[in-house]
């Protein structure tokens, strides 16, 4: 069984790109255009892990996880951010136990690949 992954980006190329890559790597991909649509998919689906982008429209990361963790959601997180001392932030608002792993940008896919095996 694939493992599946829901990617969270308001990139619509880099998200259909993405997908395209990791299914290549033999994962199962859903992306989301911000932290709003991916909120509905994790009410009506289940996903090993979750990739995501800090700043988007209308949530940011902080906002996302901040529902992510009020929903009680236990899923795996990977941030992909070109913002640096993400880890800082994450740590100020208490957010840093549910990220599995942080990705800058641009991003390199072998430590991607990684990281997503490892997770």
């Amino acid at each position: 069984m694939n493992r599946k992954i829901l990617f969270i980006d308001d990139d619509k190329e880099l998200s259909e790109e993405m997908a395209d890559f990791l299914g290549s790597e033999g994962y199962e991909v859903e992306t989301a255009c911000d932290g709003l649509q991916a909120e509905a998919f994790i009410r009506e689906r289940q996903y090993d892990i979750i990739l995501m982008d800090w700043k988007m429209p209308k949530l940011n990361g902080t906002e996302v996880l901040n529902r992510f963790k009020k929903a009680g959601l236990k899923t795996k997180i990977i941030f992909i951010s070109g913002k640096p001392f993400l880890d800082k932030e994450l740590k100020k608002h208490g957010l840093l136990p549910m990220i599995s792993g942080v990705i800058a940008k641009p991003y390199n896919v072998v430590e991607l690949l990684t990281l997503l095996k490892s997770t």
